[in-house]
């Protein structure tokens, strides 16, 4: 931006008016002139100008009455009253209606200068300001983090379009809401305002790990670093939060961790597998051996029924580890997802027999088709049902919900009211071989993890104020063209 301004001079004293634009000139700056405020306002129309200086009685009015209109033509120009006649309350009167300046006659040369340089001065401070401005906006709307500005009582004052591309949250929604309450799930929110608190009074905190609840209800994985914003008397107004988000990488990481076991386990079972199954194999045919040589109503018939039950559980668990351990191979066809656990449910009758029991779908009137491995998602549900079976006392209540959560995905949600999961039971749900039961090899809903991971879906434990709840999302069909939608989410 240079010195120089484009400027209007408006008075009706040629001579004036001639002394003027030579000073104005010699300063480099472009001056027309006006001898009335119908000129001034046909030359405005026509190009308009940085700068106005305007006498204050004119033939055909008074700036008082112009400068309402002139405000309106050139909202962003600067204004000088000149006067011979000046008085108290048309100074005041001039200053509120926005003039930069007010000078009187005779006008002095330097004093003309010098309101014209402050003007030049304070307009390369706001195209500065303005440049900074528009350069801060770029950065908050192309930079890849969430850029966030709580108040210290954790109000949400400003978050960047980043933002609402990984969480789903316009700003108007949470304009004034608050932070933890809205975004931050219940297990985290007190640690989370506790770093926050900490940050407020510190200045500085980074390498925060938490996660975020998004619009959907997903959790996202954010990294933070946090400062303080000041007023100008170095009192702190703010937290500006800076995330980035490392759901990808942290999903990346846990993956290749659960290969790397896949890998152990499975070089592992290669070597026992011929073998186990070779002794189990003996013990099988003496145990047979035995029992046509030992009476069936002896001491050491039972003893020996004992030792055939102990074969077979052992042969079922090298085969649930083996299982676990060999690729997943999908052989999809269509099908209604309800039809699917209302059979696994079916099934599971024997195991239900004599409890009071009940499976309740009936707000899941999903036609939706979806392409799954049909004996897989078996396998899906009857980990879930046989879990919460084993968890809840009588009576027992299994609740499913399912929806389309867009045109390419189904939402499934499983309920129980049963005792639900501590935080350690939740974080530890899904590695291999951890258990809740007293019998079994913790291998069930590491499965069940691998099975929906096969078909591109994901499954988590869902936070709940009683029983354990789980909830998984499915492509509805394996090459994502949308079906037709069954129940939009709201």
């Amino acid at each position: 931006m240079t010195d120089e301004l484009d400027i209007l001079l408006v008075e009706d004293d040629a001579a004036t008016r001639a002394n003027l634009c030579d000073i104005l000139e010699l300063d480099g700056h472009r001056v027309r002139f006006a001898a009335s405020l119908a000129e001034a306002k046909r030359q405005l129309e026509a190009a308009p100008v940085s700068l106005v200086i305007l006498d204050r009685r004119l033939p055909d009015g008074t700036s008082g009455e112009f400068l309402p209109e002139l405000q309106l033509l050139l909202p962003g120009a600067e204004v000088i009253v000149v006067t011979g006649y000046a008085d108290m309350d048309s100074t005041i009167e001039a200053f509120r209606s926005g003039v930069a300046d007010y000078i009187l006659k005779p006008i002095n040369p330097d004093a003309l200068r010098q309101s014209v340089r402050r003007i030049v001065r304070q307009r390369h401070m706001e195209a500065e300001l303005h440049h900074e401005q528009k350069f801060a906006n770029k950065i908050l709307a192309t930079a890849e983090a969430i850029v966030l500005v709580l108040d210290l009582s954790g109000l949400i004052r400003r978050f960047n379009p980043y933002f609402t591309k990984i969480a789903g949250w316009d700003f108007d929604e949470l304009r004034g809401r608050d932070w933890f309450e809205n975004c931050i799930p219940e297990r985290d929110r007190e640690r989370v305002r506790r770093v926050f608190l900490e940050t407020a009074h510190e200045a500085h905190s980074a390498g925060l790990l938490n996660p975020i609840r998004t619009k959907d209800g997903r959790e996202r994985q954010i990294r933070w670093s946090n400062t303080t914003l000041k007023d100008q008397g170095d009192a702190v107004t703010s937290v500006l939060a800076v995330g980035v988000d490392v759901t990808e990488l942290i999903t990346a990481q846990e993956l290749a961790m659960r290969s790397e076991r896949l890998a152990a386990i499975g070089q592992t079972m290669a070597g026992l597998a011929h073998e186990s199954r070779n002794a189990l194999q003996r013990i099988k045919a003496s145990v047979e051996m035995l029992s046509l040589e030992i009476p069936g109503n002896s001491e050491a018939s039972v003893d020996l029924n004992s030792i055939a039950r102990a074969t077979g559980d052992l042969h079922t668990l090298l085969e649930e580890v083996r299982a676990y351990a060999a690729p997943i191979h999908l052989r999809r066809r269509s099908v209604q997802l309800p039809e699917v656990w209302r059979r696994v449910w079916d099934d599971l009758e024997g195991v239900r027999c004599g409890r009071e029991a009940v499976l309740d779908d009936g707000e899941c009137g999903c036609e939706n088709v979806v392409e799954v491995d049909v004996a897989k998602m078996e396998q899906v549900f009857r980990n879930l049902f046989e879990n919460s079976l084993a968890a809840c006392s009588d009576p027992v209540k299994i609740s499913l919900r399912c929806q389309c959560s867009g045109p390419e995905t189904m939402l499934v949600e499983v309920r129980d009211n049963g005792p639900g999961l501590t935080l350690e039971q939740q974080s530890q749900l899904f590695d291999p071989f951890y258990t809740t039961k007293s019998t079994g090899t913790g291998l069930g809903m590491s499965i069940v993890q691998r099975i929906i991971d096969a078909h591109g879906g994901e499954i988590r434990v869902v936070e709940s104020t009683s029983g354990a709840c789980f909830e998984f999302r499915l492509s509805k069909q394996r090459d994502g063209n949308p079906q037709r939608s069954c129940q939009e989410n709201p």
